[in-house]
């Protein structure tokens, strides 16, 4: 199994979202996506991915503001982040 991956910068602080894919099926998830949903969708259609999930490393903002947009345009799910962490997402649910 071969495994591509995209880094996408976002946000006018440039953090890194991690787009990996199985070259073989084409099934994707979407790590850490903090902002620029467009950007994303973007990179996520020149890659040919179908995205299955979404990936929270953890729950600071630079890392999951764009996930709840993101859950909601493409009815995926998001894992993760550590259960200690969940505090941090109750503003980014709120919007």
């Amino acid at each position: 199994m071969s495994i591509q991956c995209t880094i996408v910068p976002v946000t006018p602080y440039q953090q890194n979202c991690s787009i990996i894919k199985c070259e073989s099926s084409g099934k994707a998830a979407i790590v850490d996506p903090g902002g620029d949903v467009e950007r994303i969708l973007e990179a996520v259609a020149k890659m040919g991915a179908t995205v299955e999930k979404i990936i929270l490393t953890h729950a600071h903002m630079d890392h999951c503001a764009a996930a709840d947009g993101l859950r909601q345009q493409l009815s995926i799910p998001i894992e993760g982040p550590e259960q200690a962490d969940t505090c941090w997402l109750e503003p980014v649910r709120a919007r």
